[in-house]
């Protein structure tokens, strides 16, 4: 591990929940069973210094986060700082790139690290140049006597010819936040030249000599298996090499990808099984199939409260599939030298991966190394990601490198989708506008609880709550989205909490505010409609404003937008939100990423919908899937109002838990219509 100049290492960055990926991994406080300590950071010679994370960069702009971390506290220029990511030779074991953790964890265990390197270097410098410690000081990877600044030696200077190695200290000191020079600053993303210039290399862009394209018999549809395959003329096609058979995979192996597309429409196949239903199974199905019920939130007693109530109120919503749609769709490229293999993958889980290759092949883990090029886009989706599994099966059957790359709607249906939901409130409140009684049933389709939990518990001021949440089954593969379930559950509770207002004629943000004494939900309400310009009355209005707040990954939301309705389409034409995630390492990124989640929500708000027929989805492609496009993109403002004291938080997934539920409430502002169910647009009337 260790290099010439000084090694930084550490045990794996402590405190991620246990079950956020919801795929069986280790606990996040520890390294991996026999594996040595981690390398986390790398002084060299030249002065230039190395972060290493187990972490991806599909679009979030973490690679840009954790270099200003970095070169803040070891005093060094930003363009020095290199970083390192989602390699499982290099980088240390993640559980994987999700629930936006990223600042919050490891960038914070850089930043640990950078420090202990900073005090290592203070104490050479301090024996070669005879001073003190606290009678140095550190600028641009230089240490200096404070009497006397000629007196100076660089790091690298300090460390040539060596091979240093010290221990992450988790007591080190901080640099304060008074001290930040690049930390709290707008810095614009290291790689984005690389990016828009196509410099930058993705799963896609992996080609190594020899190499095979691989084209993959799919089902037709969701429930049926492969009962036979004639593929006599696929081999015979030009430039097929071979069609493997794997079991239940079948590939035509390939010069390129054309040829392999040509080939694989001859093969005919005879399918088995029972074709899936229809999207408009799924409310029907949720109810019918709901079990495993977990209680989220539980005060009180809900029916002593609705009796105390002067008015109850009950409401059933209703949330679709939606696709995740990422810009890249899956790519993998895998290589076997001897029993050694290695996959080119854009995933959100290269360990993950390693793993599950690991186990299939029942090869070492240290056999086995994935490499996350840059990734265009996932959302959650890449956390699934078999094309990696694919690519190292058909490798070993054609004893070359083979590329495995999805068409854009083999990744739609190859891959997950968010998770359908059916949820259900009922209140008690009285006139006065106290809510005195919350029962949320939230029924979601798929298998983790960890999903659907996330966003359901309330954060109003009521004495007697039940919250519980129900898996059921799913027509289609079902997994992580972001914001998880939080978007969705935030839909249902924050328009039930509009629909009282209304009930009661008062003002939602009022109405919220009486409820609801937690300062830092307060602080982003107060300061969205505040900048909003907030008219302040009853809705409906007519003028079409709406208002939700919310919380996910630790930090807190609030949304006020204003929309026009034209027939049956809504225009979205500003939106603000404040954004508190407490200390925040870089405003431009986390302004971007709230950005980003707003036009997502827009999307599910107002369009997206899974539409399946017959077991097939039929909307698979970009033609069909409508998504926000350009001009549909409203004017938006992000307002960070963070505490720099309070530990980072996430920012990207916080700013899509409110915008549904924001859009909904504002078309009601400006029609009287309430809408229970997404997208919107469809249930909209002229």
């Amino acid at each position: 591990m260790t290099s010439e100049g000084l090694t930084i290492i550490g045990s794996i960055a402590p405190g991620f929940p246990v079950s956020e990926s919801g795929y069986g991994a280790r606990a996040y406080g520890n390294t991996q069973p026999g594996l040595p300590s981690a390398r986390w950071l790398l002084v060299r010679p030249d002065g230039n210094v190395t972060a290493f994370a187990g972490k991806v960069e599909y679009g979030q702009n973490i690679r840009t986060g954790f270099a200003v971390e970095v070169a803040d506290e070891l005093r060094v220029p930003l363009e020095q700082v290199g970083v390192v990511l989602g390699d499982t030779e290099s980088t240390p074991w993640d559980m994987g790139t999700f629930g936006s953790q990223s600042t919050a964890r490891v960038g914070l265990q850089l930043r640990k690290a950078a420090a202990t390197a900073r005090e290592a270097l203070l104490e050479l410098a301090a024996g070669r140049l005879d001073v003190f410690t606290q009678d140095l000081v550190v600028s641009d990877g230089r240490i200096a006597s404070k009497a006397d600044p000629n007196r100076s030696v660089s790091y690298g200077e300090l460390i040539a010819g060596e091979m240093l190695e010290r221990e992450i200290n988790d007591e080190v000191p901080l640099t304060q936040i008074g001290d930040f020079q690049a930390m709290g600053s707008s810095v614009l993303r290291m790689d984005a030249e690389a990016r828009v210039t196509g410099r930058a290399i993705y799963a896609q862009d992996v080609l190594l000599p020899g190499m095979l394209f691989a084209r993959i018999l799919r089902p037709p549809a969701f429930g049926q298996q492969l009962a036979d395959a004639d593929t006599s003329v696929a081999e015979q096609m030009p430039g097929v090499m071979a069609v493997a058979k794997e079991g239940d995979l079948i590939a035509v192996l390939a010069e390129d990808d054309e040829s392999g597309d040509r080939a694989l429409a001859t093969i005919e196949a005879t399918w088995t099984g029972e074709r899936a239903g229809t999207h408009l199974d799924i409310p029907q199905l949720l109810m019918d199939t709901k079990r495993d019920p977990i209680s989220v939130q539980a005060a009180g007693d809900v029916e002593e409260g609705l009796r105390a109530a002067e008015h109850v109120l009950e409401g059933t919503y209703y949330v679709p599939h939606v696709a995740h749609i990422p810009l890249e769709p899956r790519a993998a490229v895998a290589q076997w030298e001897g029993d050694r293999l290695t996959v080119w993958a854009g995933t959100q889980r290269p360990f993950g991966l390693r793993s599950e290759l690991a186990t299939h092949f029942r090869v070492p883990e240290e056999n086995v190394r994935v490499i996350a090029p840059e990734i265009g886009g996932a959302f959650g989706t890449k956390s699934w990601y078999p094309a990696g599994l694919e690519a190292a099966r058909l490798a070993r059957f054609a004893g070359r490198p083979v590329r495995v790359a999805y068409s854009r709607q083999e990744d739609t249906t190859e891959g997950t989708f968010r998770p359908a939901a059916l949820i259900e409130i009922k209140s008690g409140f009285r006139s006065d506008g106290r809510i005195t009684a919350w029962e949320f049933k939230a029924y979601h389709t798929g298998p983790f609880p960890f999903i659907a939990q996330r966003g359901s518990e309330t954060p109003y001021d009521i004495d007697n709550v039940a919250v519980t949440v129900y898996s059921a089954s799913s027509l289609v593969r079902v997994g992580s989205y972001r914001s998880l379930g939080g978007a969705v559950n935030h839909f249902a509770r924050e328009s039930h909490i509009d629909e009282i207002a209304s009930v009661l004629a008062l003002d939602p943000v009022e109405f919220r505010l009486r409820n609801l004494s937690h300062p830092r939900f307060r602080r982003v309400l107060e300061t969205a409609a505040d900048a909003f310009d907030w008219q302040a009355g009853p809705a409906p209005s007519r003028r079409g404003a709406g208002v939700a707040i919310g919380a996910d990954v630790g930090s807190f939301v609030g949304t006020c937008l204003e929309l026009r309705v034209e027939g049956r389409e809504v225009k979205v034409q500003r939106v603000i939100t404040a954004l508190d995630s407490g200390l925040t390492v870089n405003p431009e990124g986390a302004k971007n990423q709230v950005e980003g989640s707003t036009i997502m929500g827009l999307g599910t708000a107002l369009y997206e919908a899974v539409e399946v027929r017959n077991g097939v989805v039929v909307n698979a492609s970009l033609t069909r899937y409508q998504l926000p496009r350009i001009n549909n993109t409203p004017l938006i403002e992000v307002l960070l109002v963070g505490d720099p004291e309070t530990p980072s938080t996430g920012a990207g997934e916080p700013g899509i838990v409110t915008v549904a539920p924001a859009i909904a409430n504002g078309v009601f502002d400006a029609t009287g219509q309430r809408l229970r169910e997404l997208p919107l647009q469809r249930h909209l009337v002229r």
